[in-house]
């Protein structure tokens, strides 16, 4: 195994921290080797190219999957709302304290 596919293969470790840990548990291993065989079999194959589309897939893998499963879990809904409403008292506090000073 290459240096670039043992970079890729610890990479794809650290991205698999984005879906809950559940689903890590019961597909971690299952995802990371397979891969690990797609990426060995693209760099074998089709160099660079093969493995940016592996990247590709992998990351909008992401996008449609693993940010869908992390908003089903109720402590991160109950963390965006609180962000989401403590950004808009910011907000609402600050418009009004820019336009007290301004003596509007």
């Amino acid at each position: 195994m290459t240096r670039a596919v043992r970079a890729s293969c610890a990479l794809y470790k650290m991205l698999l921290f984005t879906y809950p840990g559940d689903f890590r548990l019961r597909f971690g291993c299952e995802m990371v080797t397979t891969f690990a065989d797609l990426i060995t079999e693209e760099w074998k194959h089709k160099g660079l190219p093969g493995v940016a589309r592996v990247w590709q897939s992998a990351l909008g893998e992401v996008f449609s999957a693993a940010v869908p499963l992390q908003l089903q879990r109720s402590i991160v809904v109950a963390t965006s709302l609180a962000l989401l409403s403590s950004f808009a008292l910011f907000m609402a506090i600050f418009y009004a304290m820019t336009h007290i000073c301004s003596g509007d």
